[in-house]
Parts: structure tokens; C-alpha cells; sequence
């Protein structure tokens, strides 16, 4: 009897993104004609049950995402290893973000990334099995999106932007109040590096705390630590610059953390947080969807992969993948500066017919190589 995929499903990531995306990758394994089980880690039971289903023998092969279970362990043994099920980790975020779940070592644990800019760093730095995949998260199937691509009289006129926001000046703060050497290191590396990718953290990093006295490891604690603040307080910075830039045009932003921005004069609506599920029932009446690149050269977000399945022109940032592979949609890419970001806007929305055709030729040419089926 063929054995089963284990998918661990996870519901507590911010607006159950993660949960979301185990379900659609579970969707297409099913689709190949391979039994799924999928078990939700929503209540205090469930690693007993997933030990049990381990145990049973029936599992051959298990998906997780970003890390939950990885560290299982019965009898002082990782779970995986027990029971001789390799697992695969598909890792949404930097290996900064909870390191000790990137460095275990063992044949059962394979360390999986959608972005490649985050497996070289593995391969690079942490060398946990002397390899990491990158696995792009893919374009999902068109079918999750009721009635997509609507045609432009059923769209709103109106840009969506579904981001968490933070006000820096905390994070800035909470710096200045560190070690005096760790604070001169983060501030000069923050401002050099707010227009370059992960790539770059550490080598800016270990040229700016060499001239300290400091000499880091790509596989520090110190030098992981500067990595995970520098991402987050640069992604929020980016998206604030974004949410500034758009103040007078037609957009939607959803999330949390936005109360700092002044709404009250702008064109833009601040609509509070939205589940993923909610965002997939919204997003194809939309005349074009903004989003950031999360810091990567080598892929692009999830946000525009959704986009181009639902037929709505994705608005992000410019990056050696989105100009090798969606040249056609550089017109409504940008650079972090307002101008930029204004242009893409409009563009968008002056000819949305260009728009939404360029966004279809896109979707044809990448739903094969880059669709979800491919990653499954």
C-alpha cells in the first residue's frame, strides 16, 4: 500500500498566511494522485497525534512550513528520525528568524526555502546537511479565485495593499538603548543597506563592526541577531515609505499597525487587519495589487504570484527576477523612492486594460515553470 504525505498545517501565523498556504500545497499534491493527511496544529494535543500517525507506518514522506515540529523529538531523538519519515521544512523567512531550527542536522530533515536567496545563506553559513533547496511557493491555481480574471467594468478602480505596518521610531529607540558598539553597528548598516537585499546584510555587517573590533561569523549569534533586525525594521521602513507615497491615490491597505499614518486627509483607506482567506475572496476586484519584495533578488513575494493568478497587475519592487522573467510588467515595478512608487500606481490605473493584458501574458508565460504544480 502506497504511503501518505503528512502535511502539518499550522493556524497561528499572522492571518493564518501559513495554514492557507499548507492547504493549497496540500490541494496539489492531492491533485498528483498522492493521499494527503492533513493534521492542524491548533490545539494542545497535536503532537501527540502526529506522533501517532508517525508511528502507525503510514506516513512516507511530511511537509511543514517555516519550522513548526521540525525540532519534534521522543526519547531524546527527533521524531523523524524515529520513525524514518523525512520531513521537509519549506521555510518562508530568512534563516535569522529562529536559527536553531535551520542548523539541525540529520538525513530525515531536509531544509527547504521559497526564496533561493535564503538557501545559499543556509548552504553558505550554517551548513546544517550540506544542502538546502529553494523551492518557490508558485503561482496557486486559478481556480481558488471565484470568477477570475473579472473583466475591467467589474473592477473597483482601486489598488490593495495588505501589509503589517510598524512605526520605526520604537525599534530605533530600543536600539539607541543597546550596547554603544552593537547600536553605532545596526544604525550605519541600516542606512546603507535600506536599498539592497539580504544578500548584502552580512558582508556590510562584517566590514562596518571589523572597523569596531568586531569580526562576525555568518553563523553568529550576534551577526543572526543584527541580520533579523535589520530586515524587519528595513521591510517596515519600505512599507511605510510605500503606504506615504500613495496617501493621495486610490488604495486600499489592510493590516495592522497602520494607526500611526494620517489618515484622515487621504485618498488611501486604512481598513484594518484581513485574513488570508479574506484577501483571496477580495483581491480579484482589485485594479492592481502593491506589494514588497521581502529583501530578495531572486524570487518575489507570495502577493505577486497571487496576483497574477487572479488577473490583477501586481505593483512591487523591481528585482533580477521580476525583470528576467516579467519584463513586460517593469512599467509597474519600482525603486524605493515616492516618485517611483506614485509612477507604478498610476500607470496602473491611467490604462488598466494595458494593464491587466500585460498581467495575462505574464500569468500565461510563468503559471507552467513557476505555478504551484511545479513546486508540489
Amino acid at each position: 500500500m502506497a504511503k501518505k504525505i503528512l502535511i502539518v498545517r499550522w493556524a497561528g501565523s499572522a492571518y493564518d498566511s501559513l495554514g492557507g498556504l499548507m492547504e493549497l500545497a496540500a490541494q496539489e499534491l492531492a491533485r498528483l494522485g498522492l493521499d494527503v493527511v492533513v493534521l492542524a496544529g491548533d490545539d494542545e494535543d497535536w503532537p501527540q497525534r502526529m506522533l501517532a500517525l508517525l508511528q502507525s507506518g503510514e506516513i512516507g514522506f511530511a511537509l511543514t512550513m517555516s519550522g513548526i515540529a521540525a525540532e519534534a523529538t521522543i526519547d531524546g531523538k527527533l521524531v523523524w528520525e524515529a520513525a524514518q519519515v523525512p520531513l521537509f521544512n519549506w521555510c518562508c523567512d530568512h534563516p535569522c528568524y529562529f536559527p536553531d531550527r535551520h542548523v539541525i542536522r540529520s538525513p530525515y530533515l531536509l531544509h527547504g526555502y521559497v526564496f533561493p536567496d535564503h538557501a545559499r545563506y543556509n548552504i553558505a553559513h550554517l551548513k546544517a546537511n550540506g544542502a538546502a533547496y529553494a523551492v518557490h511557493l508558485g503561482i496557486p491555481p486559478r481556480s481558488i479565485f471565484a470568477g477570475a480574471p473579472l473583466l475591467g467594468p467589474a473592477r473597483n478602480g482601486r489598488v490593495m495593499f495588505a501589509k503589517t505596518g510598524k512605526d520605526t521610531n520604537g525599534i530605533e529607540a530600543r536600539w539607541r538603548g543597546s550596547d554603544p558598539e552593537l547600536s553605532h553597528i545596526v544604525f550605519a548598516a541600516a542606512e546603507e543597506l535600506m536599498h539592497r537585499p539580504t544578500g548584502d546584510f552580512l558582508p556590510v555587517l562584517q566590514r562596518i563592526a571589523e572597523a569596531r573590533g568586531l569580526f562576525l561569523a555568518g553563523n553568529s549569534m550576534i551577526a543572526l541577531t543584527l541580520i533579523g533586525e535589520l530586515d524587519a525594521y528595513i521591510r517596515y521602513r519600505r512599507a511605510e515609505m510605500v503606504v506615504r507615497s500613495v496617501l493621495d491615490q486610490p488604495v486600499d491597505v489592510f493590516g495592522t499597525g497602520w494607526e500611526h499614518i494620517p489618515w484622515d486627509a487621504a485618498q488611501a483607506r486604512y481598513h484594518g487587519p484581513l485574513t488570508w482567506r479574506e484577501m483571496l475572496g477580495k483581491l480579484p476586484a482589485y485594479s492592481g495589487c502593491l506589494s514588497i519584495n521581502p529583501l530578495v533578488d531572486e524570487s518575489v513575494h507570495d502577493r505577486v504570484f497571487f496576483a497574477l493568478a487572479a488577473g490583477v497587475p501586481p505593483l512591487s519592487d523591481s528585482n533580477a527576477f521580476s525583470r528576467a522573467n516579467m519584463p513586460g510588467l517593469e512599467r509597474y515595478a519600482f525603486g524605493f523612492t515616492a516618485d517611483a512608487i506614485r509612477q507604478a500606481v498610476a500607470a496602473a490605473l491611467a490604462d488598466p486594460a494595458q494593464a491587466m493584458a500585460r498581467t495575462e501574458e505574464a500569468w500565461s508565460a510563468l503559471s507552467g515553470p513557476f505555478g504551484l504544480r511545479r513546486s508540489a
